[in-house]
C-alpha cells in the first residue's frame, strides 16, 4: 500500500512525502515523519472541503 502525505510545517512551507507499507491515515491521526534529519510530529488535517477537486496527495498532516 502507497499513498502520499503532505506536510505543512509551522512556518508555512510545505513538504511532501511517499509512504510504503502502512495504512493510509486518517483525520485526526498523529503521525511522524523524517524531516530534515529529525522526526516530526503531525496531526492529519480533515479532508478538504471541496472533494471534486483533484488532489495529488492521500492525506495532509500540520505540524504540531
Amino acid at each position: 500500500m502507497i499513498h502520499d502525505v503532505k506536510l505543512i510545517r509551522r512556518d508555512g512551507s510545505v513538504r511532501n512525502f511517499r509512504v510504503y507499507d502502512r495504512p493510509t491515515p486518517k483525520a485526526g491521526d498523529i503521525i511522524t515523519l523524517p524531516v530534515d534529519g529529525q522526526l516530526t510530529k503531525a496531526r492529519v488535517s480533515a479532508p478538504p472541503e471541496k472533494p471534486d477537486l483533484v488532489q495529488s496527495v492521500d492525506a495532509e498532516a500540520v505540524e504540531i
